[in-house]
């Protein structure tokens, strides 16, 4: 060692310095080392705790299949054993229940654990009712393969003459206006906004709305086109699309692609004032127009905007 600091040209106080500088980071690494060996490694207690966690979600779903794979585990606390699972799979028997008020012996022979039972009392403890089949599936502790299972068995008992059977007659009133005359449809071409606003999730202002964009385009010539009315939002056109229809094109106003000028073209909402100046001056430059396909000519039309425009258009020599 000394020939090497020799070698380095230390003189004694530098090399002093350097046995000084080595045995104090041969000291931390020691330190570093124990204190690393003693600390606890966070990553067994995690995969203990996914492994409960695991099991838990097994202990739910695991009752809805006698075939499922088992998982085994060793509890936290080895003061509680777990409790099998065999004997409930054994016990286990579908029939039909109303699960209103259905007895906690009952849950347990369709198969359910006290947790979820539990989860199911605290629901109705709360005034909570299961009105129909799948209100039972929105209880957070019945997953979707316990509900498929016992789902066929579910009879949900109601009395006509029952306080909560009035309630849901008078709700059914106040929000399925429509319900009443399914048979009628609507034909947005020539309806009014009072037939509008019996559909559900039309009002005042949003059947104003549609009867101004018809105006517009010049009439609807496909439902779908609702959608491209401000406020009619994709839950809005569900509820409707099966009420309303398009029964004659003969209302649509066509325009003359080959007499009109940009300023008017450009009025149409589905064609940009670029678009209606590049089609006018297109036809000034090669001739009048004498079909659709004249169109993907221009070039800078896109496929689309040519196939939405093409139901509103007349030519010259077109035969329609």
């Amino acid at each position: 060692m000394k020939r090497l600091l020799a070698y380095f040209k230390f003189n004694k106080t530098e090399q002093n310095g350097f046995f000084i500088i080595l045995v104090i980071i041969v000291v931390f690494i020691t330190i570093y080392s124990l204190v690393k060996r003693n600390t606890k490694d966070p990553i067994p207690n995690q995969a203990k705790a996914f492994e409960q966690s695991f099991h838990d979600s097994l202990e739910v779903s695991g009752l809805a299949n006698n075939q499922e794979l088992s998982v085994s585990y060793s509890p936290k606390n080895e003061s509680k054993p777990p409790v099998s699972q065999a004997p409930v799979l054994e016990e286990t028997k579908l029939f039909y229940f109303d699960p209103n008020n259905l007895p906690h012996a009952d849950w347990h022979k369709l198969g359910l654990s006290d947790k979820q039972i539990t989860v199911l009392k605290n629901y109705e403890s709360k005034g909570g009712r299961f009105r129909k089949k799948s209100d039972l599936k929105k209880i957070y502790s019945i997953n979707d393969r316990l509900y498929k299972r016992l789902e066929p068995y579910i009879q949900i008992k109601t009395s006509p003459d029952s306080a909560i059977t009035k309630q849901q007659n008078r709700t059914s009133l106040l929000y399925d206006k429509f319900e009443s005359n399914k048979a009628e449809l609507i034909d947005i071409n020539t309806c009014d906004t009072t037939a509008l606003k019996s559909l559900k999730g039309i009002g005042s202002i949003l059947s104003k709305r549609i009867l101004k964009y018809k105006d517009v385009l010049g009439g609807f010539y496909r439902i779908e086109q609702l959608k491209e009315v401000y406020g009619v939002t994709a839950e809005t056109y569900d509820l409707i699309k099966d009420y309303i229809v398009v029964s004659s094109l003969d209302g649509i106003k066509k325009i003359n692609i080959n007499k009109v000028d940009a300023i008017s073209l450009a009025k149409h909402p589905y064609l940009s004032p670029k678009d209606a100046k590049l089609i006018v001056n297109y036809r000034d430059q090669h001739g009048s127009y004498v079909n659709i396909e004249d169109l993907t000519k221009i070039g800078t039309l896109s496929d689309l905007a040519i196939a939405k425009i093409a139901p509103y258009l007349i030519f010259e020599n077109d035969s329609r």
